[in-house]
């Protein structure tokens, strides 16, 4: 699964993915680097509207559209398993018409170690913009809108969205059995386009190479949702990359 990631810098970010911004995002509070990506918080995502790469500011966490119906209480979708994506229809409707990429820099697993977890940080190194695919939704809300935007949604609709997960690549698979789906960049334009069908959408989720990429075992400080600064990602010591026979399969 994915449940926490990194976004650690914002320079760069627009061109790299030759999007615009939303006029929004950079007044939002969660518009800043991000050391600690949780649920239910507000991150950037690109979506395609109108023959244009647009930027937007979204809730973690898929809400479907019968989400404000009394009563309702959606669970927390924050991973779609790729292996299900078309037999859930609320994943099989965003697989058709809502496709998204998910900007980061890095996300993150723990390790059980007795009583303690310890957190390991996988990222490309060096540092390179990455993509996870993403789908996202729209969904009227009788609250006004998600509080975690900001504001940046029009009253009474939350948009969000959630990330794709898959089998683990050869680094992954030491730490965990699922990962987040990272897009080739040469498929990013696939994947936003609204004329691909669904059955050629799906057929771009494989599993990542982990070449380039590294484990490092990081700071308990990112263990807390609400922290989210540098010290999340500060490697303990020594600041080595992990290799999975270090701690066991």
């Amino acid at each position: 699964m994915c449940g926490r990631y990194t976004l650690t810098t914002q320079e760069g970010l627009v061109e790299d993915l030759e999007a615009a911004l939303d006029p929004e995002a950079p007044k939002n509070e969660w518009w800043k680097p991000r050391f600690n990506v949780a649920p239910t918080q507000a991150a950037p995502v690109v979506i395609m509207r109108e023959g244009q790469r647009l930027i937007e500011m979204m809730r973690w966490g898929l809400v479907p559209f019968w989400a404000s119906k009394p009563g309702s209480k959606p669970p927390l979708m924050i991973n779609a398993r790729v292996e299900s994506i078309e037999s859930n229809r609320i994943f099989r409707d965003a697989l058709e018409r809502k496709r998204c990429l998910v900007p980061a820099d890095g996300f993150f697993e723990w390790l059980a170690q007795g009583k303690q977890k310890q957190p390991i940080w996988m990222h490309p190194q060096p540092h390179r913009f990455i993509a996870f695919a993403g789908l996202w939704a729209r969904a009227k809300t009788a609250t006004g809108g998600d509080s975690a935007l900001g504001g940046g949604s029009a009253l009474g609709t939350t948009h969000s969205f959630t990330i794709v997960t898959g089998p683990p690549n050869e680094l992954a698979r030491a730490f965990h059995d699922r990962m987040p789906i990272v897009l080739d960049r040469s498929a990013w334009s696939a994947w936003l386009d609204p004329t691909l069908d669904p059955k050629h959408a799906r057929s771009l989720l494989t599993v990542p190479d982990p070449k380039g990429w590294v484990a490092e075992a990081v700071s308990t400080w990112v263990n807390k949702a609400d922290h989210d600064d540098p010290k999340c990602i500060e490697p303990v010591s020594p600041a080595a990359p992990v290799q999975g026979s270090l701690f066991g399969e």
